[in-house]
């Protein structure tokens, strides 16, 4: 018997695949199109694991695809300008375009030993003109559209290198630049932007329409940040300035004892008095030094400078001070927030910090889950205390465990406060009757007052509790009476540890103020207003509205929509990428290229100075042109643009990579996008993904597509880790390389072992060992079919079982590769042949139809995953045409019949337990089973079953 050897079939079967141009796509033929790609790569040079595993299962996919029937398109390119090759090159001493199209060279040597199906006539570079052209084409519709413009905007910079950083190039304690160790600084500059914002909405609403990852969503949700609130003009006394406020709270205004202004803010020097001015300026100057990324992180450290000036409250007509703080950016919002302390947490941690006025003018006030007003009571508002006492010679704090109406709950120590009582009186009140102690001592009180709404049925009445928090000590109980008999009637004193208070106590509310007792935060939610005017009472929601149309009469606010997106900034002041096609007269200003001139061609042969300025600067023949308007003199701008508009809209190139006289035919677009299936890294989850989706909304407003949204469907990928567990790297020395893999085991073995590791989307650690399990799969198969081709006579007597078995397997591994479920398919796989090892064990292998069936059969399911030694396979048991090009095998469902299935039984909607019955049990065989379960019975032991559902094959759901 021939042994498997993938060095020799490997290369064998690329060069037919090659040749015979199997992985062609007939663009033509769209009614079962399926476009499915990994996501651009950038050309470094080298391989690694990360990039098989998004190469080898997209092309899993597409195989599979292939097999059912559709008409695949796959291919890959590379996104080829950026920094990394302009560092290389400055480094080496070599041209970015020589270092790249070498690495561009490597890349597909590599790439050819996955064996990935891609159609080659279709890839394309970022770094060639055919490409390049469309984005300055792209560039000037958008300009046209008024969607591409030209803005100040506070960006890092280098001032050795003469260069704009992006945060990630920023690094150390000290910001320094990653090139040149020189420290970073602020600097404001005029950048070239695209108007994403202007698609802010659309972006947010399309996102239901999409197949993508929950996680996905909700990243660029966040991202998008869309807040509805109103903008509030604040009036600086004795000046005619006006600061504008944008919030999401205008219920808490009342609250607002202070504000808060971007150190950026023009009218920070304005307002700024001559006594605050030196420390002002001097705050202005350390922000300088910070990226933006480490103004949010320094979230944690508030620093900030008052500037002496103060503003008018719109509502309480009170001065309020301004003081500025790296924590408000003057790229969100307006600049400015008005701080409500009592409300947000960074504005309280800020009033705490410089000892600021804090204002609670909200009250948390919800109806109490466990005993919830009754619609035969009226409702009474109580002042309350609740108060936590604490036995000093213990450790162990007081609770009540209440008894009959009020059954089951159990709470602080509690009671209202009469006319003329302090809280702490009342408190300590409660105390003596409840506790019969006389010598407790208030140690704490709670700043906020909270409020909730339950059923005090012993009282016969609702209670609304207005509610202050406290806590009290004993120094131990020696001097504690009898508690007297009418309060032990109503409820048991019990003392229990400070870990088993929280989850003793029934209220929420009373949890809430046991938390804020311990680690006393802001109240960020809604509620009740309180000491607010005329509006004290009302609801955060009624507030709102009534608040902005009062200060809307005063032509001092108005409702307004805000979101935390920013524009698409796209200057680099880089060499290495697409030259903006935008011309410079001083007789006529800005002028675009005309679109006949295009592409502005980017040298390939510069010079790197010293001066760490683009090279393009110091190139008279690029620079230099003629006005497109007056033929003047005029000069090229010498930016170039972020290399994310490279992969904005290559997937729509990769479908008419070789058209010269327009970026896609649009008739061809529309027939075969939007993608059926995009596979990349979740790092790509904001800007990629969301420039992809800008872009495709504009060509769609203005070049004719007919769909709004890129791709269907997006998987991501998990993250590969290194054999330690860490995240691959070589400082690291945890890196593994594809290639020794391949050399030792074969791709097949590696792409096998990559999708078998884990669940696709969560990675995990390269285990070095592993991979010889795959080899091992391997090996078994390719003995069993050898064994096959050499056995003598045929042996039906485990046909039957031997077809049962296999049409198992492919049921299993056509849902779960449906699913992406890699790794549970190949499992299938493996037990099926360890199964036919079985049956060779029992009665031996023959030449019976059971057996070809099963070994063909599990040859196609395989080919998907191992494209190499599946088509050695298949080409050894007779076949002629390739396996890839074969019809996907189909179940037989009399054959795959369970005689048992296992159900999910839930009690108000989570899953407590898992039951295996009969496959044709009825329903209500099926219900009278979950309840006799030992954990179900436990969970609705003495409580009705109100409800009962059953879905078949899949779970019993029981309501209590």
């Amino acid at each position: 018997m021939r042994r498997y050897n993938p060095k020799e079939i490997e290369p064998k079967w690329q060069q037919v695949w090659a040749e015979s141009g199997i992985y062609k796509t007939d663009m033509s033929r769209t009614a079962d199109k399926f476009y499915v790609i990994p996501m651009l790569p950038y050309p470094s040079g080298d391989l690694h694991i990360g990039h098989w595993y998004n190469f080898g299962p997209t092309d899993t996919v597409a195989r599979f695809r292939r097999m059912l029937g559709n008409n695949v398109l796959t291919t890959i390119g590379f996104d080829a300008f950026g920094l990394p090759a302009e560092n290389a090159a400055i480094k080496r001493g070599i041209q970015p375009a020589k270092w790249t199209y070498s690495n561009i060279d490597s890349m597909k040597r590599q790439i050819a030993q996955i064996g990935a199906s891609y159609d080659w006539d279709h890839t394309l570079a970022t770094c060639q003109p055919d490409f390049y052209r469309w984005n300055q084409w792209l560039f000037l519709r958008l300009y046209e559209k008024g969607l591409a413009y030209r803005a100040k905007r506070v960006v890092n910079w280098c001032p050795k290198d003469q260069t704009v950083l992006a945060n990630e190039q920023v690094v150390g304690e000290d910001n320094v630049c990653e090139r040149c160790g020189t420290p970073v600084i602020q600097k404001e500059l005029e950048q070239w932007f695209f108007k994403i914002t202007d698609y802010a909405e659309r972006l947010l609403d399309d996102l239901e329409t999409v197949e993508w990852p929950q996680k996905v969503k909700t990243m660029q949700v966040n991202w998008i940040g869309k807040s509805q609130g109103a903008l509030i003009k604040f009036r600086v006394p004795d000046t005619r300035h006006q600061i504008e406020v944008f919030t999401t709270r205008p219920d808490t205004i009342y609250g607002a004892t202070y504000m808060v202004l971007a150190p950026e803010h023009p009218l920070v020097k304005v307002i700024t008095t001559d006594e605050c001015r030196p420390r002002v300026e001097q705050y202005i100057e350390e922000t300088s030094h910070k990226t933006e990324l480490e103004r949010k992180e320094g979230e944690k450290h508030k620093t900030g400078s008052f500037t002496g000036a103060y503003v008018l409250n719109p509502a309480t007509k009170e001065k309020i001070p301004i003081w500025i703080a790296d924590y408000v950016l003057f790229s969100y919002g307006t600049g400015a927030i008005m701080a409500v302390p009592a409300h947000d947490q960074r504005d309280y941690e800020f009033a705490k910090k410089f000892n600021l006025p804090i204002k609670q003018v909200i009250m948390p006030c919800e109806d109490d889950s466990t005993n919830p007003p009754k619609e035969e009571f009226e409702e009474v508002e109580r002042p309350t205390v609740i108060v936590h006492l604490l036995d000093k010679s213990t450790g162990k704090y007081a609770l009540l465990d209440w008894h009959e109406s009020l059954e089951g709950i159990t709470t602080a120590v509690m009671g209202g406060i009469e006319k003329g009582q302090t809280p702490e009186q009342a408190a300590l009140n409660e105390i003596k009757e409840e506790a019969s102690i006389k010598d407790a001592k208030i140690t704490k009180k709670l700043a906020w007052v909270t409020g909730a709404r339950y059923c005090a049925s012993h009282k016969q009445q609702n209670r609304k509790a207005v509610a202050y928090g406290l806590v009290a000590e004993v120094e131990n109980l020696d001097n504690q009476a009898e508690i007297a008999a009418s309060e032990k009637k109503l409820h048991t004193l019990v003392w229990v540890d400070k870990k088993e208070v929280l989850d003793r106590l029934t209220p929420e509310h009373q949890k809430l103020v046991w938390n804020q007792l311990w680690d006393e935060t802001s109240l960020d939610d809604e509620g009740e207003l309180i000491d607010s005017g005329k509006y004290t009472g009302l609801s955060s929601a009624e507030a709102r509205d009534k608040i902005v149309a009062d200060l809307a009469k005063e032509d001092v606010a108005k409702e307004q929509v805000n979101y935390k997106l920013r524009d698409w900034l796209i200057s680099r002041q880089r060499y290495w990428g697409t030259p903006i096609p935008i011309i410079y007269c001083e007789k006529c200003g800005i002028r675009p290229v005309p679109e006949a001139d295009l592409p502005v061609i980017l040298p390939e042969d510069v010079e790197f100075e010293l001066s760490g300025q683009s090279p393009l600067t110091h190139r008279p023949d690029f620079v230099n042109t003629s006005c497109p308007e007056c033929g003047g003199p005029a000069k090229r701008e010498t930016d170039t643009m972020d290399t994310f508009v490279d992969s904005s809209w290559y997937f729509l190139r990769y479908l008419d990579a070789k058209n010269d006289k327009a970026p896609f035919d649009t008739d061809l677009i529309n027939r075969w996008m939007p993608m059926d299936h995009y596979i990349g890294g979740i790092e790509h989850a904001i800007l990629h993904l969301l420039y992809a989706r800008f872009v495709t909304k504009f060509l769609h407003d203005n070049y004719g597509l007919d769909f709004e949204e890129p791709f269907k469907k997006l998987t991501n990928q998990g993250i590969i880790l290194g054999p330690d567990g860490q995240k691959m790297s070589k400082s690291r020395g945890n890196v593994v390389n594809p290639d020794e893999q391949v050399n030792s085991y074969g791709a097949d073995s590696l792409r096998l072992y990559l999708m078998f590791m884990g669940p696709y989307e969560q990675g995990g650690p390269y285990d070095m060992s592993g991979i010889a399990g795959s080899r091992r799969f391997l090996d078994r198969l390719w003995v069993l079919v050898g064994e096959f081709l050499e056995a003598e006579g045929p042996n039906n007597s485990k046909d039957l079982e031997i077809a049962a078995t296999t049409h198992k397997a492919i049921k299993k591994v056509s849902r779960d590769l449906g699913q992406l479920g890699f790794n549970t398919a190949i499992a299938a796989m493996m037990s099926l042949v360890n199964e036919l090892y079985k049956i060779k064990a029992e009665t031996g292998i023959s030449q019976s139809t059971g057996w070809r069936f099963a070994l063909e059969t599990l040859t196609q399911l395989l080919a998907p995953f191992a494209p190499h030694i599946t088509e050695e396979i298949w080409e050894s048991l007779g076949h002629d045409s390739s396996i890839h090009i074969s019809n996907w095998p189909l179940w037989d469902d009399k054959l795959v019949a369970e005689e048992v299935i296992t159900l999910a039984v839930q009690v108000n909607g989570k899953v407590r337990s898992e039951i295996v019955v009969a496959a044709d049990i009825t329903e209500e065989d099926a219900i009278a089973a979950a309840k006799s379960d030992e954990k179900i019975a436990t969970q609705i032991a003495g409580r009705p079953v109100k409800k009962a559902i059953y879905v078949p094959g899949r779970l019993v759901s029981l309501v209590i």
